[in-house]
């Protein structure tokens, strides 16, 4: 994880300020959205589903990486993902670069509006598939 440092206060390095990493506020990026698996990522949604991810996406926001990786329960659900036991056991399928990085998922509300699911890189959550229906752990 990426150390984040406030800007100097003048030439001097006395104004430099570490943060943890676990402290940094927690982004989202949508540049690994994989729109081409429509399983996971199906091209509508059900009503008032936007507004749901809007507003999971905003609450979240609000969050710092220590909070998003420590899990919060049954309401939000976030949590590593094991690849094996779900419908895509080889994982995201992008590039090798990104192999090392830990997927996550969370979800939008308990049951009804599925999973995000994504890596967490740094500080920031890229999202990868918008699981609306919950199709990554069949059966499930």
């Amino acid at each position: 994880m990426a150390i984040h440092k406030s800007k100097a206060a003048g030439p001097s390095n006395s104004g430099i300020k570490k943060v943890s990493p676990t402290d940094a506020p927690l982004r989202f990026s949508f540049q690994l959205f994989d729109e081409s698996d429509e399983e996971l990522c199906p091209r509508s949604f059900r009503d008032g589903y936007v507004q749901t991810l809007m507003a999971r996406l905003k609450a979240i926001s609000s969050w710092t990486v220590g909070e998003f990786v420590a899990p919060k329960g049954k309401s939000v659900r976030n949590h590593t993902i094991s690849w094996e036991g779900t419908s895509r056991p080889k994982g995201f399928g992008l590039p090798e670069q990104y192999e090392a990085y830990t997927a996550f998922q969370f979800a939008l509300t308990a049951n009804e509006h599925g999973r995000v699911h994504g890596l967490l890189i740094d500080d920031t959550f890229h999202v990868v598939w918008l699981d609306h229906d919950h199709n990554l752990y069949p059966g499930g």
